[in-house]
């Protein structure tokens, strides 16, 4: 099941995201969260006729979607959730609790007091999150730290990149690369220091990562492994991190 979720704030031209769809899956499911609702139908007329990105829902307190009751009246109200304003999770929030409750067998809450655990979509649900750059700093942390909760994207694309969880016990092969694309490996907001990671074909490998902070930031595929088109092998071994990818990497993940 492949859930995608369109948020505010600035979003990827579609035509850059055309390999991140053929290597993932066509939608099954499209949220428009507030003003992610642009987004979705700039991304509908582009794919028409190979995916459609037409929202099946429309969740938020629309604070920031301009004339949205003109633009939603096209809309049944059963595919319309409207949230009060003066909530304690943000529209996103929102959106993802409502995939996680509607979609996985685990029935994750955004209320939760278990904000790390680890989920590995063993339920085979998909989650792509799409949009939340520029703006609002503190909107843009704030969807970064989802990553730390049970309604994690399993993907978030922002922008020129890719934003993969990557739990423990997971393994990503990265093909695709040009020989300046950029690699950045973070902890989660859970710990600064714990994790181990193994990689295989980048500049500055696994030895070389930081054991506090980032781990990894401004690498790139080595020079032997770029001529040789070997694919990049980044494997989690201890804890749980992002591993950010430009949108026109390839990537097979295998997960516990």
């Amino acid at each position: 099941m492949h859930v995608v979720v369109f948020t505010g704030g600035d979003f990827p031209v579609p035509e850059h995201t055309q390999l991140f769809w053929k290597n993932v899956s066509a939608p099954d499911f499209v949220i428009a969260a507030d003003s992610g609702f642009d987004a979705a139908l700039v991304y509908s007329k582009y794919f028409a006729g190979d995916y459609d990105f037409t929202p099946d829902l429309i969740s938020g307190d629309m604070d920031s979607l301009k004339n949205f009751e003109a633009k939603l009246s096209s809309f049944s109200e059963e595919k319309i959730l409207r949230h009060n304003p003066y909530k304690d999770f943000t529209d996103t929030e929102l959106a993802l609790d409502f995939v996680y409750k509607r979609f996985s067998s685990a029935g994750h809450d955004a209320h939760s007091e278990d904000r790390f655990a680890v989920s590995t979509e063993k339920d085979g649900l998909f989650v792509t999150l799409v949009g939340g750059a520029g703006g609002r700093i503190d909107h843009l942390l704030g969807i970064f730290d989802i990553f730390s909760m049970d309604i994690r994207p399993s993907a978030w694309i922002c922008m020129e990149q890719v934003l993969w969880f990557a739990p423990e016990k997971s393994l990503f092969e990265i093909s695709g690369l040009k020989s300046d694309d950029v690699i950045a490996v973070s902890r989660l907001n859970g710990s600064r220091t714990d994790g181990r990671i193994v990689s295989q074909g980048l500049e500055w490998d696994s030895p070389c990562f930081r054991k506090q902070g980032m781990p990894s930031i401004s690498n790139r595929i080595s020079k032997k492994a770029f001529v040789e088109k070997k694919a990049v092998k980044i494997s989690v071994e201890e804890g749980c991190f992002v591993i950010i990818l430009p949108v026109t990497a390839v990537v097979k993940r295998t997960l516990p």
